[in-house]
């Protein structure tokens, strides 16, 4: 009799054991994931270019045949090796110069000024993200890339940032026109000590 306690003992304890490791496992996993999400992120937008002249970066184009990220990328797959589902937007005029970059309007978010989206199924390696939510649904996990962000990254010394805003709200100080701006930039003209913003309508610079 006691043999048989000491044994449903035992049991309970490795099995709270086993469950304790399995959801140790999963948060770690969901950090690592998040962490995955933020390299891939940052790799798309280094290789993200202007490639039709739009005056909008493209980032590089999803397969198509199932959302996932394009080799050169180096990264595909989450902490629990599932494959990241990944959508792109072209903001500008549909890109029809290179066929590896983003090149469709069709909307993959409800949040404003969004150019990317990595999607990661989490533990129960179910999608539930559609592209009409603008947070993450279920344990999936997300992360959006900004048109800000892109432009930031291009702008400003290749200098990252967080936030889908801030490629607007900071401004390129200088004596002379910056030679390459993005619809929207800013430049602090420091000759007239005039704050300006680049319109791509006119391809003018208007004070503020």
């Amino acid at each position: 009799m006691i043999a048989i306690l000491i044994a449903g003992i035992v049991a309970t304890i490795f099995t709270t054991m086993n469950y304790y490791t399995q959801l140790q496992s999963n948060v770690l996993k969901q950090q690592n994931t998040k962490t995955i999400l933020e390299v891939v992120r940052s790799r798309l937008i280094n290789l993200s270019k202007d490639v039709d002249d739009d005056s909008y970066f493209e980032l590089l184009k999803e397969d198509t045949n199932d959302s996932t990220l394009p080799i050169v990328v180096g990264l595909g797959t989450d902490a629990w090796a599932k494959r990241i589902y990944y959508y792109t937007i072209d903001l500008g005029i549909e890109n029809t110069v290179d066929s590896n970059y983003s090149d469709t309007n069709t909307s993959i978010s409800p949040n404003n000024n969004i150019l990317g989206r990595l999607v990661s199924m989490g533990e129960d390696m179910k999608l539930s993200t559609t592209d009409t939510d603008s947070t993450a649904q279920g344990d999936d996990i997300m992360l959006e890339i900004g048109i800000g962000e892109v432009n930031h990254f291009k702008l400003y010394g290749s200098s990252e940032i967080t936030t889908q805003t801030r490629g607007y709200n900071s401004a390129i100080v200088s004596d002379t026109e910056p030679t390459t701006p993005i619809n929207g930039a800013l430049w602090f003209d420091t000759n007239n000590s005039a704050l300006k913003i680049y319109s791509q309508t006119d391809n003018n610079w208007t004070s503020l």
